[in-house]
């Protein structure tokens, strides 16, 4: 059996290709929305690092003033539920085994970060 660390796995254009799909598709299904920005990188031999440039949800947009509280919660739930949904799809669409998914997002600049963490 050969195994691949995350820098030779993503030497391959079409692995990449992959990825952004992947990723693309959890944040339509939870948010409705795709992303507009989407860099891959290595970060390390079993982390692959996503910068993600991110249209803010107009729902979430209109709680942040009156209901930071409520915002802030249900920020995290869908950070949660990205989270465990992009950890199923890699595991399931490209076979990649997941031990960790580290996410954060600043909504004044629209960026995140995502690392996945690779057995």
């Amino acid at each position: 059996m050969i195994f691949l660390t995350v820098t030779g796995l993503l030497s391959s254009n079409e692995f990449k290709k992959r990825l952004s799909r992947c990723y693309n598709e959890v944040h339509r299904e939870l948010y409705g929305v795709g992303v507009t920005q989407l860099r891959i990188d290595a970060a390390g031999e079993s982390m692959i690092l996503f910068l993600v440039k991110h249209q803010r949800v107009t729902a979430l947009r209109a709680l942040e003033e009156n209901y930071p509280e409520l915002k802030q919660s249900v920020d995290a739930a869908l950070h949660q539920e990205f989270k465990r949904k992009f950890q199923k799809k890699l595991n399931d669409e490209l076979n990649l085994p997941v031990t960790g998914v580290l996410r954060d997002y600043d909504p004044g600049t629209g960026w995140a970060s995502t690392i996945i963490i690779s057995e």
